[in-house]
């Protein structure tokens, strides 16, 4: 068992869920579900188990887990995880079978009837459940057919049947009228969406006469339907009979950090999550609205409504005309139930990273005092990194992290725009940010930083080293060059490479500041260009909408090859000769 699942393991909830545990490659190999997830994931890592337990043990490399609101909702949690990641360890609920549902039919003469699929082109009317139960799902039905006469018949035949006898029918097939069916679904919805006390006192009152009379079958009868209309009509929300797809954006916070728990719902049921942490600066609101505006990349995974809350109205509207999506602030009913659950789930994770972070910390200043040894200079409790970003030369921007005694301190983070630099020149910008960042400190007589890291190779610290001698200022400069794959290859200090254990803590901090600095230069970047700076150029010109512009840029990249397209460049993002000919005497012009 590794470090992380040993920190992890003493910080599960005693609460239900399901887990979900992933090999070294980081694929989901099993997924379980638990009445107190504390106990049963522990379980798996004390005593003896058989050999396929073992054998799953063995190939562990971490574990994670959502919590739900009751035991029912695990089941349905589980074979939802199940279909959608297909586990190698699970051999269980692989197949085709589902969950079943109760529908009514929206039949001119409804039926009540279970069916094992939902899908509403086939079936037309309203879905309830799906029930863990299916016994219980069968037997509710059964009775709602008993008190309420609907249709029992698959197709209305030419004479009467015996449901008409036993008055559980109306008896369309004999009966050529309209029948007022709407007091019956009316009732029936209700009881199906828990409204039940009527029915349960009723079946209770015929329980005790039964007992009283001696008739204990009769009784153990009424006693077991009562219990299968609990079961039936328990509240989960892990699935739900609204196909529309939906992500469900929940969030948590301090005044560093924003925990983001995102579960994406297909076809009725909670098919996936994902959860990350990031760091912001500033007002959380524009922290929430960034990470919603840049989530998407990529129309084919937009979902057709997004659901969130903690943002304010005028973002929630930028957010629909920027990426074309419903955007939902549920107060009440199911979606907020989901919403609740997923920002439930953001708190958990956001506890979660904070308390390995805790029990961590003595590890990290152990970390930052062996990279001083390995860098043959005092402890860096101090660091300060840098990367750049571009758009192929148009428009760079830089940004800066801050690590003080191996914890990032995101208020002393900043962001440049690169002003004295023309085209792609990452060792010019570099040169201009470290200028403006140290010559500031000099003259603001603030303390240096003990380490600086530039997140790339040679080039960047050279970079860094000359600029830091033009001002004479002494600071030990080192770079975490990348592979191809864009991978921390190696550490690069005083013209020589260091080689790193991948699986070092050493190693790890170091991805941690690489991967830090990189995203938080990256969110800047797009942060700007969906702000317009990077379509400033196209303003004022007539026909050129906010989408136009995105297709130029993604299409031209420069101005040069915008004045220099030809009219087939144009034509194939939509725009025409005559608006050709205004873009490019606009950009000649001004």
């Amino acid at each position: 068992m590794n470090e992380n699942i040993k920190e992890k393991l003493k910080l599960l909830p005693e609460k239900p869920g399901c887990y979900m545990y992933r090999d070294i490659k980081g694929e989901i190999i099993y997924v379980g579900k638990a009445k107190i997830l504390k106990n049963r994931v522990k379980s798996y890592f004390t005593g003896s188990h058989n050999a396929k337990t073992t054998k799953l043990v063995s190939e562990i490399n971490d574990v994670e887990w959502i919590t739900v609101n009751n035991p029912v909702e695990c089941l349905v949690l589980e074979i939802n995880l199940i279909k959608k990641h297909n586990p190698r360890f699970n051999i269980m609920l692989t197949d085709d079978k589902t969950y079943p549902y109760i529908l009514l039919t929206n039949e001119a003469h409804p039926r009540l009837i279970v069916v094992r699929t939902l899908h509403k082109t086939q079936r037309d009317g309203k879905y309830f459940g799906p029930f863990p139960n299916v016994y219980a799902a069968r037997k509710t039905c059964d009775l709602l057919n008993k008190i309420y006469p609907l249709r029992k018949c698959r197709y209305i035949p030419d004479k009467e049947c015996l449901y008409y006898h036993m008055h559980q029918c109306l008896g369309p097939c004999i009966i050529n009228e309209n029948f007022d069916y709407e007091p019956y679904k009316k009732a029936i919805i209700s009881f199906l969406n828990g409204n039940t006390d009527e029915i349960i006192n009723n079946l209770k009152a015929k329980m005790e006469d039964a007992s009283n009379n001696l008739d204990f079958e009769k009784a153990i009868e009424y006693r077991n339907l009562i219990n299968d209309i609990s079961q039936t009509t328990t509240k989960q929300i892990i699935s739900t009979s609204d196909l529309a797809s939906k992500d469900l954006f929940g969030f948590y916070h301090d005044d560093e950090e924003i925990s983001a728990h995102i579960m994406y719902v297909r076809n009725g049921s909670i098919q996936e999550n994902y959860h990350t942490i990031f760091s912001y600066v500033g007002d959380y609101s524009e922290a929430i609205y960034n990470f919603i505006s840049n989530f998407y990349t990529d129309d084919k995974f937009k979902p057709r409504e997004v659901i969130v809350d903690d943002i304010n109205i005028d973002d929630i509207n930028e957010i629909k005309e920027t990426l074309n999506i419903n955007i939902t602030v549920p107060q009440k009913g199911m979606k907020r139930e989901l919403l609740d659950l997923a920002n439930e789930n953001a708190k958990k994770d956001f506890v979660l990273n904070h308390n390995l972070y805790q029990n961590k910390a003595l590890k990290r200043l152990d970390t930052v005092d062996e990279l001083g040894k390995l860098l043959d200079i005092p402890t860096p409790n101090y660091i300060e990194a840098f990367d750049n970003s571009n758009l192929f030369g148009e428009y760079p921007v830089s940004a800066m992290v801050v690590y003080r005694n191996g914890k990032k301190s995101p208020k002393e983070y900043r962001k440049y725009h690169i002003k004295t630099v023309i085209g792609e020149n990452d060792y010019a910008s570099m040169k201009e940010v470290v200028y403006r960042r140290y010559l500031r400190l000099a003259l603001e007589h603030k303390d240096f930083p003990d380490l600086i890291v530039m997140d790339g190779g040679a080039i960047q610290v050279n970079a860094c080293l000359e600029t830091l001698e033009s001002l004479k200022i002494k600071i030990p400069v080192c770079g975490l060059e990348k592979d191809d794959k864009h991978t921390f290859r190696a550490i690069i200090y005083n013209g020589k490479e260091i080689i790193l254990d991948k699986h070092s803590d050493l190693y790890l901090f170091l991805v941690n500041i690489s991967q830090t600095v990189h995203d938080y230069a990256i969110s800047f970047f797009r942060s700007q260009k969906g702000k317009g700076i990077f379509s400033s150029l196209l303003d004022g010109i007539k026909g050129v909408g906010p989408k136009k512009k995105e297709a130029i840029l993604k299409k031209f990249v420069s101005i040069d090859n915008m004045c220099n397209g030809t009219i087939e460049d144009y034509k194939e993002i939509g725009i025409n000769e005559e608006l050709r000919e205004k873009i490019i005497e606009h950009l000649t012009t001004n």
